[in-house]
Parts: C-alpha cells; structure tokens; sequence
C-alpha cells in the first residue's frame, strides 16, 4: 500500500490536520533530543525544553468528555495503561540483553527483579525498583491528566478547579527543581505538563484554534517562536530562581503558539506520512528508545568510537530515518495490533494521493 495515498481514520476519532502536522513534528523533535549529542547545544537544549509543551497541548486539545469517572477508567485502561504495560514488557528483552552485554556478572532474581517492580511504580528509581521503558512516563502522567479533567467536568467550577491544581504543580515542579525531593519522571513529567495540558483542554472547550486566516497565523506562529527563543536564552542564564521558573512556562507558552501556529499554516496540506506518523506517536514513542540503542551499538563497533555522539545536523537526519524507520512498524500494529496504538478498533480509509 503506498504511505503516500492513505489516511488512517478510527472510528472514534475525527482527523484534525494541523493536530496532525502537530504531533509529526514534535514526535521528530523528541527522538531528536534522545540521541547522543556533542556537548549541550542551545538547539538541543532549547528542543528538549519545550517539546513536551506542544505535546500535552495536544493531548488536552484532543481530550472529549465522558459520561463518568468509570468509563473514564475502562476507556484510559484500554487505551494508557495497557499501552503502558505493554511496551514495557517489550523493551524487556532489550534491558535484558544490554545489561548483559554491559555487566558480564550473573544476574541476580533482585536485578531482575527491579526494572519489573519500577514498571508497577511508574518508573520509579529508588532501592528496590528502576525505571525499564523510561519513556513511557508520559502514558501514566496522561492517565492522571485525563482523570483530572474528567473529574472537573462532573463537578461544579471545574475549570476553576483545574487552573488552580495548574498553579499547585507548578509550585510543586519550581519545589522540586531545587530541593530534588522526588526525582521519578512520572512525578517530574505530571507537575511539569499539567498546565499545557490543561491550555489545551480549555482552548478546545472555548472552541479556539478551530479556524484561522494562513497569513495571520504565520506571522503570530514566527513572532511567538522567536520571542520563546530570545526568552529562552534570558532563561538559561537567569540566577533568581523564582524568576528562572517563571520564565520556563513563558517560554513554553510562547513554544505552543510558535510550533502549533507553525503547524496550523500547515494545515491546508494533507500528507498520508505525517497522518500516519500521528496515528503512530505512541509506537514511536514507545520503541524509538530501542531503534537507538540498536543503531548507537552499530555505530560503535562499526567506527570503533565509544560511546558515538552526534552533531546537530547529524541528528536531525537520523531522527528523521528512525521515524521513517517505523512507518512499517506503524501500518502493521494499524492492521493486527491496535493496542499499541492506544486504540482499540479501526479503519484504513485509502483515498487519492495527498496534493
């Protein structure tokens, strides 16, 4: 089937272009900022900064009501958590394999052991547990988000209510960043990303971002891009504290408008591969951490340099092949594995090649 002349549609769910350009690019930039790269560039670290912004954005723009907390649970059972557990038991046999090539020690059943205990304590990293599938923090923290929002909309001034837990998890993550009381990601990535997510929500619900004139969003996509940037920079070398965090959720504010208002002038171009790269963000997602290990491996031992470390462009390019790389991985879980797409049906509508 050529990529290039389908769009993958679910039964519930309806396509919204510039959502899809959205989650394309920020699925590049994540496996970008995942490979090894020489020293802490500014565009590495300003990738790394506010690509989860864009990312909860759209996880709370896409959000839908729910006739109540139960059906909440099924449905975020079916479509988080056993996503969730499912790549990690995946990545098992990569941990397995790698830890051994790395240590040549015996493994004990508490070795083993760990890795298993962190997956049931969300990738917590503590004596008796550590993280497996790092990565896939973000399924659980999105579970606690849409319960959260589903929860505030039974309940009476429920937006009021999730704008003020934005303000608490913000304290929460400024509090953590510099006392390091609970360093496990899924905490971390929660208190970090509630509020985009909530950004998201509330556009959604007062009907914004629904139509806008291509001319007017590229110039307040280019403005707000470049204003992240210049803050960003004010950012990285500010000393107060307090200011330094009030500057990282400028930044990523300004972030969202800039990609997503970037992505939105986008939206008159329909293409299949980026369709059918945002139906497949949880595959990449989840097993992007593996292709790059894999490829680092190869790398080393085919160049002999250890450990491999890549400039920026260098990166960029391969980001883009390991994207490329699992478009076909993508289709197969479209026809036999819904599951770890976080769906639970679906549909491949073929239709004329995207002009």
């Amino acid at each position: 089937m050529d990529i290039s002349a389908i769009i993958i549609t679910f039964a519930d769910m309806e396509r919204i272009n510039w959502i899809d350009w959205g989650k394309c690019v920020c699925m590049t930039m994540v496996v970008f900022v995942h490979l090894p790269q020489h020293g802490d560039s500014f565009v590495l670290r300003y990738c790394s900064s506010v690509v989860l912004a864009s990312f909860f954005f759209i996880s709370g723009y896409l959000k839908k009501p729910t006739s109540s907390v139960k059906s909440s649970l099924r449905k975020y059972w079916n479509t988080l958590l056993l996503p969730y557990l499912a790549y990690n038991l995946l990545f098992f046999p990569y941990w397995l394999v790698r830890r051994l090539m790395e240590n040549p020690e015996p493994l004990s059943f508490a070795t083993v052991l760990k890795p298993v205990a962190g997956v049931f304590l969300p990738q917590l990293n503590s004596p008796f547990s550590c993280e497996l599938n790092g990565i896939t923090w973000f399924l659980i923290a999105l579970f606690l988000m849409h319960l959260i929002a589903d929860l505030c909309q039974h309940i009476r001034h429920g937006n009021m209510l999730l704008l003020l837990l934005c303000l608490v998890t913000i304290v929460l993550y400024g509090a953590n960043k510099y006392y390091h009381y609970a360093p496990n990601l899924t905490y971390n990535g929660f208190v970090r990303c509630l509020t985009f997510y909530a950004m998201g929500h509330l556009f959604r619900q007062r009907g914004l971002w629904t139509t806008g004139r291509p001319r007017r969003c590229l110039a307040t996509a280019l403005l707000a891009l470049s204003l992240s940037i210049a803050v960003f920079y004010w950012h990285i070398h500010e000393s107060h504290f307090v200011l330094h965090i009030a500057l990282f959720y400028i930044v990523n504010i300004l972030s969202v408008f800039g990609i997503l208002g970037l992505c939105r002038t986008a939206s008159p171009y329909r293409s299949g591969v980026v369709v059918l790269v945002s139906t497949g963000t949880m595959v990449i997602m989840g097993l992007h951490p593996m292709v790059i290990g894999c490829i680092n491996f190869a790398l080393e031992h085919l160049l002999a340099v250890c450990p491999i470390y890549y400039s920026t462009l260098e990166s960029v390019g391969l980001a883009l092949a390991i994207v490329a790389m699992l478009l076909p991985v993508i289709l197969l879980c479209i026809r036999r594995y819904p599951l770890l797409l976080g769906k639970r049906n679906q549909r491949v509508l073929p239709i004329e090649a995207a002009r």
